[in-house]
C-alpha cells in the first residue's frame, strides 16, 4: 500500500473540468501522508475514507481535507496512540480527547466564519471536530440503520412508506431536544404512527411543537415525567405562555394545533381518553389573516437582472419558477416529459403537486418551452439522460434540492447588496414570486375560478389573498408599467438566451 494519497491521483481531480485544472489552488502535488498516522489499520481505513471522498468532493474541497487530515495525525499519536480502528469508535470520547489536544496545542474549539448568504458571522466547530464526526460516521453506517429505540431515527431503512417532499431531504428526526424521558419515548410511540399518516413535514412541525413544550414543562413543572401527568391547568398555563412571554413567532395557533394532534394520538396509543380533551374547542386562535408579501415590478426587474448571471441552470429553474407561478417544490420536480402539445397545438406543462400529491396540467408559451429545453439539454450532457429537469448535483436521480436554490438567492442578494424598494436588503423567498403571479392575475381581472386553476389550486378559497394586495384602480394605473416590466423580463430571457 501506498504512504501518500497525492491529490492528482483521486478521481474528482482526474476528471476535474478544464476550467477548474486553471484554478491558482490546484495543487496535485499536494499529498495526505498516511506515515503520518500511528498504525498499518488506521492507514488502510484511512485510505478507503480518503479515495471515497475523492469521489464525493470538488477537487478544491478534497483539498481543503489535508489540514485537518494532519492535525487527525498529531491527535492520534498524542491522545489515541492505541486506537486500532474507527469501526465501533466512541464518538463522545473521541471528540474529547481532540478537544484536548486542540486545548493543549494552543488551538480554538470553534471557529468564526462569514457566511455568503448571510453577510453575518458562524460559529462552529473546530474543522477537527467536523473531520473526525465524518470519519465516525462513515465506518459505523450509523445513516443506514433505522433503530426504534434510538434518539436518533435515521430514515433511510425506516419500514414506511413516507410522504416526502423530494427538494428538501430530511435524513433524521431527532428527539433528543425532549428532556422528559418518559414523554421521549411516549413521544416516539405517536410519530411513528402519524409518519405513515401524514408528510414527514407535518410530522417534523409536530416535532418542533412538543419540542418547545417540553422545554416549558422543564422549566415550570420538572415533577412531570409523562404525557398521562399533564392536565388541564397545565395546558392553560402554556396557552397563557404561548400568548405572552414566548418568542420566535408572530403565531403560536398552528403550532398549537400540531400539539394538540399529538395528545388526541397519545389518547389512543396511552389508552388515556381524557388526554383528547385536555384542549378545549377555542383555544385556538385563528391564524392571522394572510397579507401576501409581493416584489414590484422594479424589485423583480433588479432581481431578475441579477438572476440570469447565476449558476445557468439555477436561474433558469428561478425564470420557469416565476413564468409558471408554481411552488418551487413543483419546479423542480418537473420531469423531463412534462412538456407535450395538447390537441389545439398549444404547448402544455403537467405540474406535478407534492403539498397535495395532484397533478395538473397549464398551457405555456415558447419562451419557457425554450428555457425547459434548454434545461433539459444542460442536465443530460452533464449527467447523462435523467428523470428531472433540475437534478441535484451529487445524486443526479434526485431533483435539485431547495437548500442550493436558497443559498444561491441569498448569495447574490448579499454579494450585490440587492434592497428592496425601501432600501432594505431582501429576504428573499421564492414563494413570494408565486404571490407575484396570482397578484398579477387579479389585476387582469382573470375570475376566481382560473385562478385558481392556473395555481394548482383545489378551490378559490385563498385567492382572496392575492385579491388583497391588488385592486382594479392599481390594475388601472400600473398597466403601461406591467406592460414595461413584461417587455423589460422578454429582453433579458432573450439576450440571456
Amino acid at each position: 500500500m501506498e504512504n501518500k494519497i497525492y491529490l492528482g491521483d483521486l478521481k474528482c481531480y482526474i476528471e476535474a473540468s478544464e476550467e477548474q485544472k486553471k484554478h491558482p489552488l490546484m495543487q496535485p502535488n499536494r499529498c495526505f501522508d498516511l506515515e503520518k498516522l500511528p498504525n498499518e489499520e488506521i492507514r488502510k481505513e484511512m485510505e478507503i475514507f480518503i479515495r471515497w471522498r475523492g469521489t464525493r468532493l470538488s477537487p478544491l474541497s478534497i483539498r481543503s481535507d489535508i489540514y485537518p487530515f494532519n492535525q487527525l495525525c498529531s491527535c492520534l499519536s498524542d491522545q489515541l496512540p492505541q486506537l486500532q480502528t474507527f469501526i465501533g469508535a466512541d464518538l463522545e470520547k473521541f471528540e474529547k480527547k481532540c478537544k484536548i489536544w486542540l486545548m493543549l496545542n494552543g488551538k480554538n474549539l470553534t471557529q468564526k466564519k462569514m457566511r455568503t448568504e448571510t453577510g453575518k458571522e458562524q460559529v462552529s466547530d473546530a474543522e477537527l471536530i467536523k473531520y473526525v464526526r465524518k470519519i465516525v460516521s462513515f465506518f459505523n453506517n450509523e445513516e443506514k440503520i433505522f433503530n426504534f429505540n434510538a434518539n436518533i431515527w435515521y430514515l433511510k431503512n425506516i419500514p414506511i412508506m413516507l410522504r416526502i417532499n423530494p427538494t428538501r431531504r430530511v435524513k433524521s428526526i431527532n428527539f433528543q431536544k425532549i428532556s422528559q424521558e418518559m414523554i421521549r419515548e411516549e413521544v416516539k410511540q405517536i410519530l411513528y404512527i402519524h409518519l405513515a399518516q401524514k408528510a414527514l413535514g407535518t410530522v417534523l412541525a409536530e416535532l418542533t411543537a412538543i419540542n418547545r413544550f417540553s422545554k416549558y414543562l422543564e422549566e415550570n413543572y420538572s415533577e412531570i415525567e409523562s404525557l398521562v401527568d399533564i392536565d388541564r391547568e397545565v395546558i392553560e398555563n402554556y396557552l397563557i405562555y404561548t400568548n405572552t412571554e414566548a418568542t420566535g413567532r408572530k403565531s403560536y395557533s398552528k403550532e398549537l394545533e400540531h400539539l394538540k394532534a399529538i395528545f388526541r394520538s397519545a389518547a389512543n396509543v396511552l389508552e388515556e381518553p381524557e388526554l383528547a380533551q385536555l384542549f378545549y374547542k377555542d383555544d385556538i386562535g385563528k391564524q392571522p389573516i394572510s397579507v401576501y408579501k409581493v416584489y414590484s415590478d422594479s424589485e423583480l426587474v433588479r432581481l431578475n437582472r441579477e438572476i440570469v448571471n447565476m449558476d445557468e441552470q439555477v436561474a433558469r429553474a428561478l425564470i420557469i419558477h416565476q413564468m409558471l407561478g408554481t411552488r418551487i417544490s413543483e419546479t423542480l420536480t418537473l420531469t423531463q416529459d412534462a412538456v407535450q402539445k395538447g390537441i389545439t397545438g398549444q404547448w402544455l406543462i403537467r405540474i406535478n403537486q407534492i403539498k397535495s400529491q395532484r397533478n395538473y396540467e397549464k398551457v405555456i408559451n415558447e419562451d419557457v418551452k425554450l428555457l425547459f429545453d434548454k434545461a433539459c439539454r444542460y442536465t443530460n450532457e452533464k449527467y447523462g439522460v435523467q428523470k428531472y429537469v433540475f437534478v441535484d448535483e451529487k445524486n443526479p436521480e434526485e431533483p435539485m434540492q431547495y437548500g442550493q436554490i436558497q443559498y444561491q438567492i441569498m448569495a447574490m442578494v448579499t454579494k450585490k447588496q440587492l434592497v428592496d424598494d425601501h432600501g432594505e436588503k431582501f429576504g428573499v423567498g421564492t414563494h413570494i414570486f408565486r404571490h407575484c403571479y396570482g397578484k398579477k392575475l387579479t389585476e387582469m381581472h382573470v375570475d376566481d375560478l382560473t385562478i385558481a386553476k392556473l395555481l394548482g389550486h383545489v378551490n378559490t378559497s385563498s385567492v382572496k389573498n392575492y385579491r388583497r394586495v391588488s385592486n382594479a384602480l392599481l390594475s388601472k394605473e400600473t398597466k403601461g408599467m406591467r406592460k414595461d416590466m413584461d417587455e423589460i423580463m422578454k429582453k433579458i430571457i432573450n439576450e440571456w438566451n
